[in-house]
């Protein structure tokens, strides 16, 4: 349907010839006494044609199937009539949507075959065929005077369910094989095919074309036909062994209907009818089932064993140490810590392992023949051992395990993984895999040093920056400072001494110097606080509270608790910096013009807080931001982080916001040895 007009009509001419053969074929299988067809294959031409195709198409499917089972009707019917002729056509109809809506409600993924959508499929189609025989056999018992409407109800709906039987697996499977060959079975070789095919045809023709007289009931010919289709199934893909049995059983319904075969026998018809499609459905449905079961099967096997492929290939071609411990034994969960130990090293051994934990083992001069017993002192064993308690709480599961290997002069550094198995709440097996990570460590070493090189000259350059600053303040005050003050009492003298004419350009010289003086004071403030390095911190915060106070209207509420000889300048110096700079936030950003400060210290650590209830800010975004100028939230916290400090920021948008800040009054560089971690900074 999606060719366009020449297309659709190209589709629906193929499809109405095919059904037409069918519906040929289905009257050419009737039982004369009955005059109903023993199966009726177009059925499952229709349903096939509904379940492939979008919704929107069926009217054009069903109106073919109405028009060309109409017309073949009244060309085989001895009494012709439009009403129970159409009724026909719609009971089939009934059969193929019923069946098309369920299937396609049921079977989800039929490229993928599977014993489940075998069952669905069989299940659909009995279902169609028992909703359509309500209204054939309703149709039947008017053109077939004498026969009850549910012996008739039960011909039609074993005829169209057998029918349809016979056509969708032939169909299904090559419609597979032709969409998806990955999912299908190989071609056979060709005298096979021809030998299994023309061995079960020819046994369906001579046990049905023979009268029953002439079969002997020591052969048993139904159990031997059957015998022969589970042979084809066994050795032929599903699309051959089904359509070897659709020929059997076409074969088999013809001759039935013209009372050949070893059902033929029976006198009561319709016991006869029955008793052959019975047989004939069973070696269809065994058939099919057993194929596809062997189908799944077959792709189960080539699956694991791709599986085990590219298991042994990522394996064996790891440039990682990988290796798997059998337990012989597996250890019960909850065992005490000593008694896990004890079971690892009785039961456990190394079950298969790839070339570079072989490598591993040869640097420590273990040979192959040792290499598959536990060994609780190898270094990547005696590591999870020690780390045995933390696993068990995670089903003996664990990473980020260093250890090292040393060879020689030389030492390698590794870092591991363990991964556990748990079976019937025992441990089974436990996967290990070990990463070299010397070259890493070794640049993390040398990065370290640099760091350190570096942070040493950033506190020099910082410490040579407030000498600086210090020296400049001070000849900021002991030089210009005092020259200005001397220059503003000469000019006073003079003024006094001058005309009025020219005392009052004197006086707004005077007035000009005194602010340029002003605005010295406030230089050599930024400069040097006073104050800070004579007399200590409390001091210095009680001027910077005063001249915030004065020049930003902010109220600075101050609870300062300090010993200043027990923390050396340098921590004086950040400590006012990093609370003037915090103030200096809560003017620009905070919407409020009060802020408490409070510095207390412990024998321990020195703690400082500022706290403002104004509006509040994303802590986390913050810290990336890029800040063009001034000292700002990221430079306060990369300080703190250089001094050991730890800075905690409680805040949030509407929330206000409290910045905590502890420094070590005992610094954790001067006890730990090059390399350690010395900081950290935690964020809330």
């Amino acid at each position: 349907m999606r060719f366009g007009f020449l297309g659709r009509c190209v589709s629906l001419a193929t499809f109405g010839a095919l059904l037409a053969a069918l519906i040929v074929v289905g009257y050419g299988l009737r039982d004369n006494s009955e005059l109903l067809a023993i199966a009726w294959p177009a059925s499952g031409l229709l349903l096939a044609a509904l379940w492939s195709s979008p919704a929107r198409n069926w009217i054009w499917i069903l109106a073919v199937q109405l028009l060309v089972q109409v017309g073949l009707y009244f060309a085989y019917a001895d009494r012709g009539s439009w009403q129970w002729g159409t009724l026909f056509a719609v009971a089939n109809a009934v059969d193929g949507i019923v069946g098309a809506v369920l299937v396609r409600h049921w079977i989800a993924a039929p490229e993928l075959p599977r014993i489940r959508q075998v069952l669905l499929l069989i299940a659909s189609i009995a279902i169609g065929a028992a909703v359509s025989g309500l209204l054939g056999a309703y149709a039947s018992i008017h053109t077939s005077v004498g026969v009850p409407f549910l012996r008739q109800w039960q011909m039609w709906w074993a005829n169209s369910w057998l029918g349809t039987l016979v056509l969708m697996p032939v169909i299904m499977s090559w419609a597979v094989r032709w969409r998806v060959p990955a999912n299908t079975a190989p071609a056979p070789a060709p005298l096979e095919l021809l030998a299994i095919g023309g061995l079960q045809l020819g046994i369906t023709c001579w046990l049905f074309a023979s009268p029953p007289t002439a079969l002997s009931p020591i052969l048993h010919p139904q159990v031997l036909l059957l015998a022969l289709v589970i042979v084809a199934a066994f050795r032929l893909p599903p699309r051959w062994a089904t359509t070897l049995t659709a020929l059997s059983v076409l074969i088999a319904a013809y001759f039935a209907g013209q009372h050949l075969g070893p059902f033929s026998s029976e006198p009561n018809p319709f016991v006869r009818m029955g008793a052959v499609q019975f047989y004939l459905a069973t070696l269809i449905v065994i058939d099919f089932m057993l194929a596809i079961v062997l189908l799944e099967m077959r792709n189960t096997v080539l699956l694991l064993r791709r599986s085990e492929e590219r298991y042994r290939n990522f394996v064996e071609k790891s440039s990682e140490a990988v290796w798997q411990i059998e337990l012989d034994r597996p250890m019960p969960l909850g065992l005490p810590l000593d008694s896990q130990i004890a079971w690892l090293r009785r039961h456990a051994y190394v079950a298969e392992c790839n070339q570079p934990y072989r490598r591993l083992n040869h640097q420590l001069g273990i040979p192959d023949a040792d290499m598959r017993a536990w060994r609780g002192d190898v270094p990547w064993a005696a590591v999870y051992i020690d780390r045995l308690e933390e696993a068990a709480a995670k089903e003996y599961s664990i990473d980020g395990l260093q250890f090292t290997v040393s060879s020689g002069p030389h030492s390698s550094s590794y870092i591991a993984a363990f991964s556990g198995v748990i079976v019937d709440g025992k441990l089974a097996r436990l996967w290990g895999v070990a990463r070299d990570i010397t070259q890493l460590v070794e640049l993390n070493e040398k990065l370290k040093i640099k760091q350190e090189r570096v942070q040493m000259y950033a506190r020099q350059l910082t410490g040579a920056e407030e000498r600086a600053r210090r020296a400049t303040a001070v000849d900021l005050h002991d030089g210009i400072g005092q020259q200005l003050v001397g220059l503003a009492l000469t000019l006073d003298a003079a003024a006094s001494r001058s005309p009025p004419e020219a005392r009052l350009l004197l006086g707004e010289a005077t007035h000009t110097l005194r602010e340029v003086h002003a605005i010295t004071q406030r230089v050599i403030a930024d400069l040097s606080p006073p104050g800070l390095y004579e007399l200590g911190l409390e001091p210095a915060l009680q001027w910077l509270s005063v001249y915030m106070r004065g020049r930003d209207n902010l109220q600075v509420q101050l609870h300062v608790n300090v010993d200043d000889g027990t923390f050396d300048l340098e921590l004086r110096i950040l400590a006012f910096k990093l609370i003037r700079e915090l103030l200096r936030n809560v003017v620009k950003h905070s919407g409020v013009k009060a802020a408490t400060v409070n510095v207390k210290m412990t024998h321990e650590h020195l703690n400082v807080e500022v706290i403002d209830t104004g509006v509040g800010f994303e802590w986390q975004l913050s810290l990336f931001e890029t800040r063009s100028q001034g000292f700002g939230l990221w430079s306060v916290a990369e300080r703190i982080r250089e001094a050991a400090g730890e800075l905690t920021v409680d805040t949030a948008p509407g929330r206000g916001c409290r910045v905590s800040v502890m420094f070590p009054l005992i610094r954790p560089d001067a006890m730990l040895p090059s390399g350690v971690p010395i900081s950290a900074t935690r964020y809330t």
